[in-house]
């Protein structure tokens, strides 16, 4: 089958949206399918920005054709993209190979295919829109040819009361980690943190190693795990991702020997340096941004760390937020706390040093739970059957 999947999404990228929308095409093609992605760069072509694919995010490119939009200028970028896929679309028509699926993360797509040329299509989208897309995505979630995709139970319920409109049409699809990946035992996970971290510092200076990947923006709780640090010197701290401006910021006020900033780690290392934690921290506070002013996601996310935490099979101490929720059960597959109570995220770190067996129990759960239900492949497969 042929799949078109139109997404908003720039490539190459470090941002989120054009991790997802790469991992998905991923997950869609290891179910036998032909993708062809739509997005846009202002660095490469069609034919360049393919090999992109795998060499930025790490990824099997070998069913996915990249349709790329270029250009140099930012505005009007997921309008033209749009446009681009209608064209290609039909070109396709002419030549009787149209695509049998069309999925979009992209508004102006899903209303092209959609609600002009009467296509069947899922339509996914991660946020309530607002001013003229509102009325846009209104449009798509009342349709009965498209189908809505959204990334949490709350999304949903927020998106129902924010449109006033009924949720049947709505379905929910957390996000995933890539298929196949391992979980390591104690003593493989030693042996690799040795030959990854050990030009940072001694890891026979302490009991465990903590480590944190992702942004450093606000509400995230980087604050969380400097004072976290200063509680617990037995213990290293890592923490992985970030701009170079906050990378810098941090790294110039840390006082603290056992807390190391690494800086931005490769797509394709990512769950390298995650399988030879410890113990990993999701310290999200009641505000989170994704890096644009106004921007709280708190309330509906459904972050990919998770499930990439969830992919490691180590212990997870997460923040106590209502959506986290519907994925995370606290005692079995993690640990739960209050987001700004560091006394609490102490004492759930010191249980785990302190407790083999719970060590054990929630790396187990949390890598089964990944495995048999939050990967790109049953993800895309579900999403598939909605058409």
């Amino acid at each position: 089958m042929k799949v078109y999947y139109i997404s908003p999404s720039t490539i190459p990228s470090r941002s989120a949206n054009s991790i997802h929308v790469a991992n998905m095409c991923e997950g869609i093609g290891q179910l036998g399918h032909e993708v062809i992605l739509f997005a846009h760069s202002n660095l490469c072509n069609s034919v360049s920005c393919q090999q992109q694919l795998k060499d930025s995010y790490g990824i099997d490119n070998s069913k996915i054709k990249l349709k790329i939009f270029y250009s140099n200028q930012n505005r009007g970028i997921e309008f033209f993209i749009a446009l681009y896929a209608l064209m290609r679309f039909m070109l396709d028509l002419i030549k009787n190979t149209a695509p049998q699926y069309i999925i979009s993360r992209n508004l102006y797509a899903a209303i092209f295919f959609g609600l002009l040329f009467r296509e069947n299509v899922i339509y996914e989208t991660h946020s309530p829109e607002y001013g003229f897309r509102k009325k846009l995505q209104k449009l798509l979630l009342t349709s009965k040819k498209i189908k809505t995709v959204v990334i949490s139970k709350a999304l949903k319920r927020i998106i129902q009361n924010f449109h006033h409109i009924s949720s049947e049409n709505i379905y929910v699809f957390h996000d995933a980690a890539r298929d196949g990946q391992l979980r390591l035992g104690l003593l493989q996970r030693k042996e690799l943190s040795q030959q990854l971290l050990s030009n940072m510092f001694n890891l026979d200076d302490y009991q465990k190693v903590v480590g944190y990947f992702g942004h450093l923006y606000p509400g995230r709780g980087i604050e969380i795990i400097e004072e976290l640090a200063k509680l617990n010197s037995t213990c290293a701290f890592v923490v992985y991702g970030g701009n170079e401006a906050d990378i810098e910021e941090y790294k110039s006020r840390n006082m603290s020997k056992n807390l190391f900033f690494m800086g931005y780690i490769h797509p394709k290392k990512v769950h390298k340096a995650m399988v030879m934690m410890d113990v990993l921290l999701m310290p999200y506070q009641k505000s989170v941004s994704i890096g644009i002013k106004g921007v709280d996601t708190s309330n509906w996310m459904s972050p990919m760390k998770l499930f990439e935490y969830l992919s490691a099979g180590v212990p997870i101490i997460s923040s106590n937020i209502s959506v986290l929720k519907e994925v995370l059960i606290d005692g079995e597959n993690c640990l739960l706390v209050e987001p700004d109570d560091v006394n609490s995220w102490s004492i759930a770190l010191q249980n785990i040093i302190s407790n083999a067996e719970l060590e054990e129990k929630l790396g187990f759960n949390a890598y089964n739970l990944y495995k048999d239900k939050y990967t790109w492949k049953h993800r895309a497969k579900g999403m598939l059957t909605l058409i």
